[in-house]
């Protein structure tokens, strides 16, 4: 479900009554687990399934009232993240190069910087939605923080090759996890991405 979800986020040709579908079978599935499972004696889990696929479905039917809005902002925080409130263990500094403005945001170990940006609002596109198939997620990191994680692999510095002002410490945002010794991480969103997706 997840890799269908994906490829519909990251498609540009999608139509509303596509994800107005996926809520309808959302919905259906939602009604029938509450029924299976309250028959199984177990009201408090069926509560908790039927309240998860609603909320997806919303989620869609969203997306659809919206087509204006990048796809990607709307689902991925869900279908990246799993959706569930998740306690804050960390914070991560995002700093826009064009004005030096700033914003810490709370973060979990195991995540991407690229789902935390999502999750908060952050103004980076990641337009193939986090599968390294572009560099609208180009970040950089101070030295001290780029040497604490792997060097990028052959794809991730293909991808940056085609990235605008790519710097020593560059790196995309969605083939980095934190880990608890990133707590307090500055990371600078340079001016200016190139989207081959469009």
């Amino acid at each position: 479900l997840k890799l269908f979800c994906l490829k519909l986020i990251t498609s540009r040709t999608l139509f509303p009554a596509v994800l107005c579908r996926v809520a309808a079978m959302l919905r259906t599935l939602a009604s029938r687990s509450s029924s299976f499972l309250s028959r199984a004696a177990a009201p408090h889990i069926s509560s908790s399934a039927s309240s998860s696929s609603s909320s997806s479905a919303a989620l869609l039917c969203r997306a659809a009232a919206r087509p204006s809005q990048p796809l990607a902002r709307v689902l991925a925080p869900r279908l990246l993240g799993g959706g569930q409130p998740r306690f804050s263990s960390i914070s991560i500094t995002f700093v826009k190069a064009e004005d030096n403005s700033e914003l810490t945001v709370p973060a979990e170990p195991g995540q991407t910087i690229l789902e935390v940006a999502f999750e908060n609002n952050i103004d980076i596109e990641g337009a193939c939605g986090g599968e390294c198939a572009c560099s609208t997620c180009h970040i950089v990191m101070s030295e001290e923080d780029y040497a604490k994680f792997d060097e990028p692999d052959e794809d991730e510095a293909d991808m940056l090759d085609l990235a605008m002002n790519v710097t020593e410490t560059s790196r995309l945002g969605c083939q980095i996890k934190l880990t608890k010794d990133n707590d307090g991480m500055r990371l600078t969103i340079p001016e200016g991405t190139v989207s081959f997706l469009s």
